[in-house]
C-alpha cells in the first residue's frame, strides 16, 4: 500500500461549461492523480444540484457561464448555506479588477487566470490549490 492509498481522497467539483477548459484543468492537477476524485458541472445551476447531494472538499468554478454564471453561483451557495465552508477557487480568463473584487466579497477563497501555457496554468493552479487543500 503507497502513502497515497493511505490518504483519504479529496473530491473536487470542476464548474466549468467548456469541456476542453474543465480537461485543460484536470491536466493541471494531474500530480495529485489518484488522491481525489472529480465531479463536473457545467454551469451552475449543475453545480448547485450536485452540491445538494455531495460534500466537496474544494471547488474550482470558471465565472463566465451559460444558464447560471459563478457570481449567480455563489450567492445562491451563500443563500442555501451550500458549501459554504468549502474553499472555492475561481478559474477564469478574465483578468479585470472587477471580476476578482466582486468573487472575493462572494466568498471566493481564490482566483487563478486561465493561462494558455499548460505548464504556467499548472504551477499557479497547484500552488493555490495547496493553499488551501492539503491533498
Amino acid at each position: 500500500m503507497t502513502n497515497v492509498d493511505n490518504v483519504a481522497k479529496k473530491v473536487i467539483l470542476v464548474v466549468d461549461d467548456l469541456a476542453f477548459d474543465a480537461e485543460f484543468t484536470l491536466q493541471a492537477l494531474g500530480k495529485y492523480e489518484g488522491r481525489f476524485e472529480v465531479d463536473i458541472a457545467r454551469d451552475g445551476w449543475d453545480a448547485l444540484v450536485l452540491m445538494k447531494d455531495r460534500q466537496f472538499d474544494l471547488i474550482l468554478m470558471d465565472l463566465k457561464m451559460p444558464r447560471m454564471d459563478g457570481f449567480e453561483t455563489m450567492i445562491l451557495m451563500r443563500g442555501y448555506q451550500l458549501q459554504y465552508k468549502v474553499p472555492l477557487i475561481i478559474l477564469t480568463n478574465s483578468d479585470l479588477e472587477a471580476d476578482r473584487a466582486r468573487a472575493r466579497q462572494l466568498g471566493a477563497a481564490d482566483y487563478v487566470h486561465k493561462s494558455a501555457d499548460l505548464a504556467q496554468y499548472k504551477a499557479l493552479l497547484q500552488a493555490t490549490v495547496e493553499k488551501h487543500v492539503h491533498i
